[in-house]
């Protein structure tokens, strides 16, 4: 029974871990890099055309909080981008997404045509379910002073509507890429 369980139980948190809305695509390291080697950073300057969101410098922001956040875990101190020693360059891609799902004989029995006695035709097809927003962040160390990336990581996830929920994923998908790193 206590087996059962434990059973159970592992089961349950590998269904939640597996089902995370954030997924750490790649993560690439230069062999050479070692982040102790750097004592500062900072963040290079971003530029955006054709944002969608009203609050797009806001999560932005939020983003660099989060990425300071775990440098600083690290032992490096913000700089400005002059004297820093690590650039942290960010790339943000957002995509509007289509869900959709196949029918099915047993799930969509109208979607059928009977032609006469055990001659039918069946035909199963995708439907249209909705849309939504996927978002990739990309994130690259870059050594101030060989201009060389030594350190980059891609995060992907789906933005969500609620605020809340949203900067959620973004803490989410920053922590599970510095996993990595």
């Amino acid at each position: 029974m206590k087996t059962l369980l434990i059973w159970l139980i592992s089961t349950a948190i590998v269904g939640v871990i597996a089902c995370s809305p954030v997924k750490t695509v790649l993560t690439e390291v230069d062999p050479e890099y070692k982040l102790s080697d750097y004592a500062t950073f900072a963040f290079q300057e971003t530029n955006a055309s054709g944002v969608l969101s009203d609050n797009y410098q806001l999560h932005v922001n939020f983003l660099k909080s989060e990425l300071s956040k775990h440098m600083a875990y690290r032992g490096l101190l913000p700089a400005s981008a002059d004297e820093a020693e690590l650039l942290i360059n960010i790339g943000i891609l957002v995509a509007e997404k289509t869900q959709t799902r196949e029918t099915g004989l047993l799930t969509d029995p109208g979607t059928f045509n009977y032609i006469g006695q055990r001659r039918y035709t069946w035909k199963s097809e995708t439907v249209e379910v909705g849309t939504y927003r996927e978002g990739a962040v990309d994130i690259h160390l870059i050594d101030a002073e060989s201009d060389k990336v030594v350190w980059a990581g891609v995060t992907t996830g789906v933005i969500h509507e609620k605020e809340e929920k949203l900067l959620k994923t973004i803490s989410r998908g920053v922590s599970e890429m510095f996993d990595h790193l």
